[in-house]
């Protein structure tokens, strides 16, 4: 195959999500031409989705070393070196950016780095930068509160998102998020609380994460009961009943409810039911239960949806062993 071909195949596989066949395909390129720049720079993308920053950096080092005056390139080696919390080495590559091209993104990603350099004046100052080239963007707002909110200036950072609020630039939902995420991080649990249930029940909320970020709070202060609320609330929002399900049987299953566990999974099947993962669950509940026989019909069922035969094998032989184990123990026990 040609380059051209094989970046093409990369390219597809990227898409369908398949990093490994992208990686084989950018791998082949790379033994043509040992410094192409696409499968240079997507080699050190794929790798950083995956935060494996070490090779990822590898590869991307390759590329500006024969394309350093490339502003796409320099801007990954910044952003690799930020992900890898290397600030000061980010920075460099980051300013090298600025002198070519004053960027939004750049002018954010560099304030972010001053921040974590406890610079906040620095930082401050950056961030303002980025405002001034989009006022409507709603992220340098944040970043911004969140700097403010590092230094202390809790008043400051409240006073920026009710100007959001004001500018109408962003929704209500995502803005009570922050603030939640504000007082978490001045420890006042129950004013966390509340800005996330006001969150969650205001209008046009456009993205999950403020439940899943909610449920991550209330799990690690064990506030369960609040927990079942926020499922009810969830469940009866506009987002797929999949994703309230799934998030369910994580709390089911986190408390060792495995029976409330598998009647999820069994909702989850009548929804998707050539989803291979809710089979998979289902039996992974059953097993808590020590119903072994059952588990193995749901492997058995989940080997009707995909093509990995040998994970099922495996599986199947895993609950066997545990079955044998746990008669074991019974039979010692009498």
């Amino acid at each position: 195959m040609k380059i051209e071909e094989l970046l093409k195949e990369a390219f597809l596989s990227y898409e369908k999500d398949n990093l490994y066949d992208a990686t084989v395909y950018l791998e082949t390129i790379l033994e043509i031409d040992e410094y192409n720049k696409r499968a240079l720079i997507m080699l050190s993308k794929i790798y950083s989705s995956v935060e494996k920053y070490e090779i990822a950096i590898k590869y991307c080092e390759k590329a500006y070393k024969n394309y350093g005056n490339e502003l796409e390139v320099i801007f990954i080696m910044g952003y690799l070196y930020q992900e890898m919390g290397k600030n000061r080495k980010a920075l460099k590559y980051y300013e090298k950016y600025i002198e070519k091209e004053k960027n939004y993104h750049v002018y954010l990603n560099m304030g972010i780095c001053y921040m974590d350099l406890k610079y906040f004046r620095k930082a401050h100052e950056l961030i303002d930068k980025a405002i001034e080239i989009d006022i409507e963007n709603p992220d340098g707002y944040f970043d911004k509160a969140e700097c403010f909110i590092k230094m202390k200036k809790f008043d400051e950072a409240m006073k920026l998102y009710k100007k959001l609020k004001n500018m109408k630039i962003v929704e209500d939902y995502y803005i009570y998020m922050k603030i939640g995420d504000a007082y978490y991080s001045i420890k006042n649990i129950e004013k966390t609380i509340e800005y996330y249930n006001i969150s969650i029940n205001s209008d046009f909320i456009n993205n999950s994460i403020v439940y899943e970020k909610f449920y991550d709070i209330l799990i690690k202060e064990k506030r369960y009961d609040e927990v079942e609320l926020l499922l009810i609330n969830y469940y009866n929002s506009n987002f797929p009943k999949v994703d309230s399900l799934n998030l369910e049987g994580k709390y089911a299953s986190y408390i060792k409810d495995f029976e409330r566990a598998k009647k999820v999974c069994d909702k989850l099947i009548m929804i998707e039911p050539e989803n291979k993962h809710h089979y998979i669950n289902a039996s992974f509940t059953l097993e808590k239960q020590h119903k072994f026989d059952e588990a193995i019909e749901f492997i058995e069922k989940a080997s009707e949806y995909t093509e990995d035969k040998e994970i099922i094998k495996k599986t199947k032989k895993r609950i066997k062993n545990i079955k044998r184990r746990y008669l074991k123990k019974l039979e010692k026990e009498e």
